[in-house]
């Protein structure tokens, strides 16, 4: 312990550095915690909807889901998710995805059924990520 404390008395601006970057960690890890939503890749995403049956819910408008969605995918438009909990209320017990055009829009929505009780995570670059990774897009 007094080996500690002489270190500390040498050297205290490499300890308040220290100091720095550790309240800085906790407080991103606390964010992060906060959010409750993870960002996933497409293949993590694919991963899920395979083994833990996922419900992939697109946030993105009507016309932009006819031109072009996950296959299961369930569209409810952002500005629709508060009074339309009533058509996704029976997966609570299930992992949700959120997906967008690009992954910009999703973590608001994620923020709100985070905190009505659902396990949500976020497609990481939305729509854009999954045809990138020239995964399959339904077109109805």
């Amino acid at each position: 312990m007094q080996d500690i404390l002489l270190f500390v008395n040498h050297h205290l601006m490499l300890f308040s550095a220290l100091a720095v970057i550790l309240v800085l960690l906790i407080t991103l890890e606390g964010i992060k915690l906060k959010r409750g939503a993870t960002r996933l890749s497409p293949a993590r995403v694919t991963w899920l909807i395979n083994h833990a049956k996922a419900v992939v819910i697109d946030i993105r408008t009507p016309d932009a889901f006819l031109t072009g969605h996950i296959a299961g995918a369930i569209s409810l438009p952002a500005v629709e998710l508060k009074t339309g909990l009533k058509k996704i209320e029976k997966f609570k017990a299930q992992p949700i995805v959120l997906t967008c055009a690009t992954g910009t829009d999703s973590p608001a929505s994620a923020t709100f059924l985070t905190t009505q009780g659902f396990q949500v995570h976020i497609l990481n670059g939305g729509i854009r990520a999954w045809r990138e990774a020239d995964l399959p897009l339904i077109k109805k």
